[in-house]
């Protein structure tokens, strides 16, 4: 009797001491699955860019790229900069992609930013931000507190933070389809920009009919496969290459003759004219033009101030 007892007692302390004790830890979160910056650009969005912005700033000097960032941050379409954060990681970039889905004028209206380089711990919020959010694998992100001032589209609403190595700006409407991307889902049909050049762009094909216009060539561009834009910039020149893959070589042929009407027509008088040169082969459109330095310049002086008497396009 006193055996079953004291048996009975042992496994109540027992009992008492495993529900009392320290629980095991729960699982760590899955890591996300973009590693890369290039990783955190999602599928539904219609232009993606890579720029080697290492490249720009050895070519142009950091003084030249800073005064650049600035101007393209100040612009219409650009957003307000939290805090100069974007900024910041701008000038401590060696790379930088851009997603976005353009407007009529193909300006962007929702973005996903991200740069990759070497850059500082945030160890406090960005300036109107929440307190960091923890998604596992070294990777946290910042959201937007609310105000009683409406969002404009293209502001900056959540700002994740992949390490030292990694940030992205996201605009509201992306939120949803980067945390697909993060979780490994929604790759298919993702555009991927080139991985040359000094600027390299992918776009959907029937973007180009906003810039050729005209019902006529709208099948044409729907059916074609893809379409980049690689510019390369170097000490003395910039090379440009616009490539279009058609769905066959009669489409390739046909949109050749468009693009040399267009091309005689648009750039009559500008620097671009005796340099830039169309090629088919088979289903591929190429165009190509070369700038020199001084060109280069003066195309710069145009995009700050297309009325100034420096502007020579």
């Amino acid at each position: 009797m006193q055996r079953s007892v004291l048996l009975a007692l042992g496994l109540g302390l027992l009992a008492l001491q495993s529900s009392c004790g320290p629980k095991p830890l729960p699982s760590p979160p899955p890591a996300p699955a973009a590693r890369s910056a290039a990783d955190w650009i999602p599928s539904d969005l219609d232009v993606v860019a890579r720029l080697d912005l290492g490249r720009v700033r050895d070519a142009l000097g950091p003084a030249a790229l800073e005064t650049l960032a600035k101007e393209a941050l100040t612009g219409g379409n650009a957003g307000r900069d939290p805090g100069g954060l974007l900024l910041a990681s701008l000038l401590s970039a060696e790379l930088v992609f851009l997603g976005f889905r353009p407007g009529g004028d193909l300006a962007p209206l929702d973005r996903v930013l991200a740069v990759e380089g070497r850059f500082e711990q945030l160890r406090r919020p960005p300036a109107g931000f929440s307190g960091a959010t923890d998604l596992g694998g070294d990777v946290r992100y910042w959201e937007r507190r609310p105000t009683e001032e409406r969002l404009p589209r293209l502001e900056t609403a959540r700002i994740y933070a992949f390490g030292e190595r990694t940030r992205v700006f996201v605009s509201a409407a992306e939120i949803d389809a980067v945390e697909r991307a993060l979780s490994g889902l929604g790759g298919e049909g993702r555009l991927v920009s080139p991985e040359q050049g000094t600027l390299s762009v992918a776009a959907r094909p029937w973007l180009l009919n906003r810039l050729l216009g005209g019902a006529a060539l709208d099948e044409l561009f729907r059916r074609a496969k893809a379409l980049t834009l690689v510019t390369d910039l170097e000490s003395d020149r910039l090379l440009l290459k616009f490539q279009l893959e058609l769905a066959n070589e009669t489409d390739a042929e046909r949109l050749a003759h468009a693009v040399k009407e267009v091309l005689a027509r648009q750039l009559a008088g500008t620097p671009l004219a005796g340099s830039a040169r169309v090629e088919v082969l088979e289903e591929r459109v190429t165009v190509g033009a070369t700038l020199s330095r001084a060109q280069l310049g003066g195309a710069v002086a145009c995009w700050r101030a297309p009325s100034s008497s420096e502007c020579t396009w």
